[in-house]
């Protein structure tokens, strides 16, 4: 049988070379060898394929019939794998490549528009996948190798690492003439005395509000699934509500106001996500470092409105 394993890309240009030039002395000198190396590269390759590939006179060397059925093959044969080796160096330079991540919704609004469009300015070959998500849902994609890392929540996962980049402080939103804005200071009791409107249960928004507010008891009034409907059920006077600072940018309405919330005093940590034990594309790797080492800010209302 033919070992083809012995056949290399140097292999398949020696040969294109002297079918080409019919001459062992000018092939040679083309590929930078000396005449006896390149003779012994030819009658390697003739031993892999068990055929003679040329016939040899002392003025002309003429490729035999076994020769002329390969030659096409090893044109396709080393335009194919000097193909797939520019592919991958140009992946290795990251100038190449894919990239899929998940974030939730507040982020891929409020901090990954900016970092994409950074990383798409210096990469632009490669191709960038965002999917905003809840945060079980970023987890649930990275686990299942459907993204390359998330920007997420993250609760106990041993089959992940997440590393804290961000911190996401809330904020209280209300109408302006709402009687809490009058409040130097805005206890949790004060919060519980009014009507609330919540995000859906399965948000990482609403976790981290029924853990904070564990011992009172908030007035739920009415439950939305986006932000969008929050603001405008806020702003019609139906309750206030509590949100992150990454998502104010949805609230920022002439009739709505915001405050920092002193207590308590919530906030949620961001993760990096990426799947344990795996190793990422250059490219994927490139952009989790760059997101990695971003000094993520608060949106500048939390530092207007507050």
């Amino acid at each position: 049988m033919i070992d083809s394993m012995n056949i290399t890309s140097q292999d398949l240009h020696i040969f294109l070379t002297l079918a080409q030039e019919k001459n062992f002395t000018r092939a040679a000198a083309r590929c930078g060898l000396s005449q006896s190396a390149f003779s012994t590269r030819i009658s390697s390759l003739e031993h892999a394929l068990g055929a003679k590939l040329f016939d040899r006179t002392t003025r002309r060397v003429e490729m035999t019939p076994d020769g002329e059925v390969f030659e096409p093959f090893a044109h396709q044969l080393h335009a194919d794998l000097s193909d797939v080796i520019q592919i991958f160096r140009d992946r290795a330079a990251r100038r190449r490549g894919r990239v899929s991540i998940a974030a939730l919704p507040s982020v891929s609004a409020g901090w990954m528009p900016k970092i994409l469009s950074r990383f798409a300015t210096r990469h632009p070959n490669v191709q960038l996948s965002l999917t905003d998500a809840i945060a079980e849902t970023c987890v649930s994609l990275v686990r299942n190798g459907d993204v390359d890392f998330a920007l997420s929540t993250l609760d106990g996962a041993e089959d992940l690492d997440g590393q804290v980049v961000a911190t996401d402080h809330f904020y209280l939103v209300c109408r302006k003439d709402h009687e809490l804005l009058a409040k130097k200071k805005i206890a949790a009791a004060d919060i519980a005395s009014y009507p609330f409107i919540h995000l859906t249960r399965n948000s990482s928004v609403r976790r981290a509000l029924d853990a904070a507010f564990e011992r009172v008891k908030l007035k739920a009034h009415l439950e939305a699934n986006y932000m969008a409907t929050l603001a405008g059920m806020v702003e019609a006077g139906l309750g206030i509500t509590i949100v992150p600072s990454l998502s104010l940018h949805q609230f920022e309405r002439p009739t709505l106001g915001v405050r920092v919330l002193q207590a308590p005093r919530i906030s949620r940590p961001i993760y990096l996500i990426r799947r344990r034990g795996r190793t990422l594309s250059a490219a994927a790797e490139a952009l989790f470092n760059e997101i990695r080492r971003t000094d993520f800010e608060e949106p500048s209302i939390t530092r207007k409105r507050t």
